[in-house]
């Protein structure tokens, strides 16, 4: 019985992983729509939790801790903006909600911190699914788990490239290759329903590419082997570059500079395996402009992918410019209690001029900060700015440390998380479900310790061996 359950700590938690990240893709490439599909996601989330609490032993403790106090708070943070209060008429927007309620007879004998808590309560649960996808990785203590990950997100990465431009060639005659209703039809969105989002998650994916083309380069012995498994990484890298390029988003462009660069500093960071890995190193190098020319001149030159013309530079009211100025002023009104998790898409309309209101629906204010100061007040700005400063830690900590062949996955996990620390600025990536799983699995990827050697399974169910009791995932 033992050796069962050893077997499905070992093994399952590690199948589990990209399977999770895989579900998480297909569900959760949206932050409007899916509602009933996101659910059932997030009811996963939470039978996975209890699944690896009972067999994946005291995978919360050691660095693990340290995040999930930050989950802890943000939870607690959440629990407070629903709880019933007497009377917050003082604080802004109060009055309004109150009236609005009273005009349809349904005036509250209680109050919320939260405008909406129904919206607040779907916030809360949406955080299962990261806290899930963070969990897997603790619990199989990164070094096996690591190894099915630095291909999953690659692979599946190249997917939804190829999906989206398939979409693009192919959408008018096949519609359902979009996911989502509420999407940008005849741009390659691939899995998501924003291009802005696809062009973020692709970034995330391009470093562990990185990592496959290292450690290529560390154990080059010019075996047929090293050839296809060259060529399999390659073709993995031209296509999400590819994907990268022609999803039109700005911010995608500006962030492949440093997503390269420092892609760039992970391979060759190592040393190569005697002379063979040295000039495969070389000649990647060499390579590598002609490769980005050759995705460059595909998005830029064909009559189906604009490129830049995805973008939109105006400063009018439903741009980010006009946007951002309207949440300043929510801004001055709401730092201190917050409006409440998930309604910032309401209080927008309190604050937009009417004269400029037009069909475009503005749900999130294209900087996730912004946001989210206004959502959750001091406290929730606090708590950010104490993760944000406990997680640059452990990024420069990991790119200052010895060379090492041991951080390279862990660094293109630190390059997979700046993306959307940085994208947050000009959109709202982490407001969907998919990327927020991957950035929570690439942060335990970062701070989660490597698994000491496994010793090997019993044959048989005897007595329990002192090595089974150690066995870790």
């Amino acid at each position: 019985a033992m050796s069962a359950l050893a077997r499905v700590r070992r093994y399952g938690a590690r199948a589990l992983t990209p399977v999770f990240l895989a579900g998480a893709l297909l569900v959760g490439g949206a932050s409007l729509e899916g509602e009933f599909a996101q659910a059932l996601l997030f009811a996963i989330s939470g039978l996975v939790l209890a699944g690896l609490s009972v067999l994946a032993g005291a995978w919360w403790k050691g660095a693990a801790a340290t995040a999930l106090v930050f989950f802890a708070g943000l939870a607690a943070l959440l629990v407070a903006q629903l709880l019933p209060l007497p009377d917050l008429s003082d604080l802004p927007g109060r009055p309004e909600a109150r009236a609005s309620l009273e005009a349809l007879g349904l005036a509250p004998r209680v109050s919320t911190l939260s405008l909406a808590p129904e919206a607040t309560f779907a916030g809360l649960l949406a955080f299962f699914a990261p806290l899930a996808g963070f969990a897997l990785v603790a619990a199989v203590k990164w070094s096996r788990g690591a190894g099915l990950l630095k291909w999953a997100i690659p692979v599946l990465g190249a997917s939804s490239a190829l999906l989206g431009l398939a979409q693009v060639i192919l959408g008018k005659a096949y519609p359902e290759l979009y996911f989502y209703d509420f999407t940008a039809r005849g741009m390659p969105v691939g899995v998501f329903s924003n291009p802005n989002h696809q062009a973020s998650f692709l970034l995330m994916c391009l470093p562990f590419v990185g990592v496959l083309a290292a450690e290529l380069r560390r154990d080059w012995e010019g075996s047929d082997e090293d050839v296809a498994l060259a060529l399999v990484s390659g073709v993995l890298g031209l296509v999400i570059l590819t994907g990268i390029l022609g999803a039109g988003s700005a911010a995608g462009y500006l962030l492949l500079a440093p997503v390269l660069i420092l892609t760039l500093v992970l391979v060759f960071a190592g040393r190569a395996k005697s002379g063979g890995g040295g000039w495969a190193g070389l000649a990647g190098l060499g390579v590598l402009p002609l490769v980005f020319a050759f995705a460059a001149l595909v998005v830029f030159s064909s009559p189906r992918l604009s490129g830049l013309g995805y973008t939109s530079f105006d400063d009018g009211p439903a741009s980010r410019v006009g946007i951002n100025r309207v949440s300043s002023k929510m801004i001055e009104d709401h730092w201190l209690a917050g409006t409440g998790l998930g309604t910032y898409e309401d209080v927008f309309r309190l604050y937009e001029d009417p004269e400029t209101v037009s069909n475009t629906y503005i749900a999130h204010a294209h900087n996730d900060y912004f946001e989210w100061v206004i959502e959750t007040g001091l406290a929730g700005s606090v708590l950010l700015g104490l993760f944000l400063v406990w997680w640059l830690f452990h990024f420069s900590r990991l790119w200052t440390r010895s060379k090492s062949d041991a951080l390279r996955i862990r660094r293109a996990a630190s390059i997979a998380c700046l993306v959307p620390v940085l994208h947050s600025l000009v959109d709202y990536p982490l407001r969907t479900p998919a990327i927020a799983v991957l950035a929570a699995m690439c942060l335990a990827l970062m701070i989660v310790p490597r698994a000491k050697s496994e010793a090997p399974l019993p044959e048989s169910p005897q007595a329990e061996p002192e090595a089974l009791r150690t066995v870790t995932l």
